[in-house]
């Protein structure tokens, strides 16, 4: 399934995520709550970012991040996946304490450290 930016934009609002070109990578700006609607819209923006041809890094900022789902971090960790398949750098930049304790939860600590 191809998605294009436009398209994208259009329907992805609700969290007020956006894929943005930022000194050569793709950044995409979390919001404050990233519950299980917000990751359904993340995980669009991400495959259009990621079906984008010659675009090198994609990184998500996470410092606005009070409230992470579960569904969020999967999203997160299938595009990380997905990025080191296609031989694409991934980042997970500024995660706030509220991304480090949703991880941990979940016992994922240490994929944090290997997206951050």
């Amino acid at each position: 399934m191809t998605y294009h930016s436009e398209s994208v934009h259009r329907e992805v609002g609700e969290a007020g995520m956006e894929v943005k070109n930022s000194h050569g990578r793709l950044e995409i700006e979390l919001p404050e709550i990233v519950d299980i609607l917000a990751a359904g819209e993340l995980q669009t923006l991400l495959l259009d970012a990621l079906a984008r041809e010659g675009e090198a890094a994609l990184a998500l900022r996470a410092d606005r991040v009070a409230r992470l789902s579960t569904a969020a971090i999967q999203v997160i960790l299938a595009a990380a996946g997905a990025c080191a398949k296609a031989d694409r750098p991934f980042t997970l930049t500024r995660p706030a304490v509220a991304v480090a304790e949703a991880f941990a939860r979940l016992g994922l600590t240490e994929e944090l450290k290997k997206i951050t």
